[in-house]
């Protein structure tokens, strides 16, 4: 028997605003960000995307320590002297840390990045030898 389920849209927001209550850190005018992040593995590359929507790309930092990737950043607010006729202001300033442990098979001193339209790539290749090769069968009739 199926039966059908009524999503409530409501307990989708009080969820995301319970995970926040307790992981984020807040203060005034700021909070820490937790950015969406997809990982893509291939037979010769892990590639990592992360949204970073308004970061300056001085304030992006990637670093690599042994198997571990860790990406810091910073969104700032636009500093104006006039505050007056804000009716909403929802984008988020602060800053973030997200880190990602690398297996063995990966070569992290080849690792590239890039950042464009809000989105930071990084490439990070497999090592010559855990990549699958293929042999040429020479077949005699």
């Amino acid at each position: 028997m199926l039966t059908r389920f009524d999503f409530n849209p409501r307990f989708d927001t009080f969820f995301r605003d319970l995970d926040q209550l307790w992981k984020t850190p807040q203060t005034e005018g700021e909070r820490a960000l937790f950015p969406a992040a997809d990982v893509r593995d291939t037979d010769t590359a892990v590639e990592l995307r992360v949204d970073l929507p308004g970061v300056n790309p001085e304030a992006i930092d990637v670093k690599l320590e042994g198997r571990l990737l860790t990406i810091r950043a910073e969104r700032t607010e636009e500093k104006t002297s006039d505050n007056k006729g804000w009716v909403r202001r929802e984008r988020a300033t602060g800053h973030f840390l997200r880190s990602f442990t690398l297996d063995d098979t990966l070569d992290g001193s080849k690792l590239a990045a890039t950042y464009k339209h809000g989105v930071l790539t990084l490439s990070v290749p497999r090592r010559e030898e855990t990549q699958p090769r293929t042999l040429k069968v020479k077949v005699e009739a």
